[in-house]
């Protein structure tokens, strides 16, 4: 059902909860799991380089990793790790975020797409429409949108 899972991760509570729900998808079907952040493009140093290489993250070579980006990818494997799983990749992208999660999606053959509804940028969400209500408009693969416990 769920072959190829991506899961969008800024930060947020709503991406680690979104994180939970995409690992557990992941491990009941057997899907493979990716996690995608998109952050400011900036020029890579050599240890930033071989940081990517060492920890088989993805990109083209001109994103980088700051400590934030970072932190973000090692928190989302950290919750795919503990739900069983293995493998799990990371990619880095810049640009818009809705846009960059679903041209990845559709460039990947994406089957679905797991968002927290709320994001980083909440009054930019409030102003302009949430990235997940923008990815759940565009995207042509199934979008979950996970809410917080209360």
């Amino acid at each position: 059902m769920f072959e190829r899972i991506l899961c969008g991760v800024d930060g947020s509570a709503h991406a680690l909860r979104a994180a939970e729900t995409a690992s557990a998808l992941a491990a009941r079907f057997g899907g493979r799991l990716t996690f995608l952040t998109v952050a400011k493009e900036l020029q890579p140093s050599e240890n930033v380089k071989r940081f990517l290489a060492l920890e088989h993250l993805s990109g083209e070579p001109q994103y980088v990793l700051d400590e934030y980006t970072e932190a973000i990818i090692g928190k989302a494997k950290d919750v795919a790790e503990a739900a069983g799983l293995r493998g799990v990749r990371a990619e880095v992208r810049t640009g818009n975020p809705a846009r960059s999660i679903v041209e990845y999606a559709e460039r990947h053959k994406v089957d679905c797409i797991v968002l927290g509804s709320r994001g980083i940028g909440d009054i930019g969400g409030v102003l302009l429409g949430s990235v997940s209500f923008k990815v759940a408009s565009l995207a042509k693969c199934t979008v979950v949108t996970v809410k917080p416990h209360d």
